[in-house]
């Protein structure tokens, strides 16, 4: 009898811990069911907010460019000079018999000694954002005048031709005006190649001042390069920045530091001044425009902020309900878990409507979070649902926010927020195994209790 009572006794025994197996497996396909539909529903709403603010696309960036205008690159003034010289070449016949055959060519020659004395730039460039879908490029309008003094140093006289590059292709260029030795020489220009061409006779020793002017418009960055080699005398470019103070400076790849840089007079701008002098150099000058907010970009920061630290207080609920011995632990974590989703979910929706994320914040998403604090207060007594609640709004508000906003740190604040919730989970795991378990009895055996 002892022996059948003590078999009856196993078998109840592995039936009970079978039931539990069974029963925390289920449990489980729960939580990663649960967890898996409120992760999706999180990233759902961060892509679809993304999509509808600020959302940068290749495709929306060359349309802006195609209306507006492209990234302008202004090269500097080319001037050829040269004369030709027609010569006679002889050609002698294989036949002794044959005379030998005389044909004219002209020759070309170019006047190697370099024609710029001097160079003056003025270049006036404004900000002009444009929006294309949800987002906002970076776009400017510019107003450019070039002088430069050209001399022709050889003994003779020779043909000219002054190439000005185009600084874009498909730009729009108004209020252009062309004037050598004050004279309007518009007219006479040739537009070949990109380029406005100009050809003249320059008699020994001539001076041209030649002067261009126009506005126009482009997107992402404004370049200036000489681009021949050769020797760059007394140049100076300043470029007039009126409404991009000097700590949002920055320069094109390949570019070279200005000479000076001061602000402007209302102190809004600056003035970039570059400098040359019997200096040999193909690096550019010119500015790249800052990147510009785009519409809901604090509240996407903060979301995909919120995603990551959301996977902590899902486990931070589970852990604290669990070690706290809450009843229905499980059902209890899923449910306040899918309550800060939602409420993650309703930022993005309302953040349109009620002043962007910090109105939404305060009237949308720190009333939740208290609310579920003080439901996890009530549900856990004591200490340890109060230090429970306190995170709730600590991960879900307060980090996601700082971590948003401050981008160079975001793993700082993740790493604190995980280190508080391990001392967290360490506190209740000494707190519940330094109390003594109760035993129950089963027949001749006894096992520990769950509680």
């Amino acid at each position: 009898m002892v022996a059948i009572s003590s078999f009856s006794g196993l078998l109840l025994l592995v039936y009970e811990h079978l039931k539990r197996l069974l029963w925390v497996l289920a449990l489980t396909v729960v939580l990663a069911g649960a967890l898996g539909l409120l992760r999706t529903y999180l990233h759902q709403t961060v892509n679809r907010f993304q999509h509808d603010h600020g959302r940068i696309t290749e495709a929306n960036y060359h349309a802006v460019q195609t209306i507006w205008g492209a990234e302008q690159v202004q090269g500097e003034l080319r001037v050829d000079l040269f004369y030709d010289e027609e010569t006679t070449e002889r050609i002698e016949s294989e036949d002794l018999t044959k005379p030998a055959i005389l044909r004219k060519k002209t020759v070309r020659h170019f006047i190697r000694d370099n024609p710029f004395v001097l160079a003056r730039h003025e270049v006036i460039l404004r900000q002009s954002p444009r929006k294309k879908g949800s987002a906002v490029y970076g776009g400017y309008e510019t107003a450019c005048r070039f002088t430069w003094r050209l001399q022709n140093h050889s003994a003779r006289e020779v043909k000219g031709h002054l190439i000005f590059p185009l600084p874009a292709a498909t730009a729009m260029y108004d209020g252009l005006v062309a004037r050598l030795n004050e004279q309007d020489i518009l007219a006479q220009m040739q537009l070949t190649e990109g380029s406005l061409l100009l050809a003249r006779d320059v008699k020994p020793g001539e001076v041209l001042d030649l002067d261009i002017a126009f506005k126009s418009r482009g997107m992402s960055l404004w370049y200036f390069q000489v681009r021949e080699p050769r020797e760059i005398r007394d140049f100076t470019l300043n470029l007039h920045l009126p409404d991009l103070a000097k700590r949002r400076l920055n320069y094109p790849e390949g570019c070279m530091s200005p000479t000076d840089i001061k602000a402007a007079a209302d102190g809004r701008g600056s003035i970039l001044t570059y400098r040359l002098d019997h200096a040999i150099s193909n690096k550019g000058m010119g500015i790249s425009l800052p990147k510009l907010p785009q519409p809901g970009a604090t509240t996407t920061a903060v979301l995909n902020q919120a995603v990551r630290l959301w996977m902590l207080i899902f486990a931070l609920l589970i852990v604290g309900f669990t070690l706290a011995g809450a009843n229905h632990a499980v059902l209890l974590s899923i449910c306040f878990g899918a309550g800060t989703a939602f409420a993650y979910g309703l930022l993005g929706d309302f953040s349109d409507f009620l002043f962007g994320f910090w109105g939404t914040a305060l009237v949308v998403l720190l009333p939740l979070f208290l609310f579920l604090a003080w439901l996890v207060a009530r549900v856990i007594p004591g200490i340890k649902g109060k230090l429970l609640a306190l995170q709730l709004p600590l991960y879900g508000i307060l980090c996601p926010s700082l971590a948003g906003l401050d981008a160079d740190r975001q793993t700082l604040y993740l790493n604190l927020c995980a280190l508080m919730f391990l001392a967290y989970t360490a506190w209740l795991l000494v707190a519940k195994l330094s109390r003594p378990a109760p035993v129950r009895a089963m027949g001749n055996l006894t096992e520990p209790s769950t509680g």
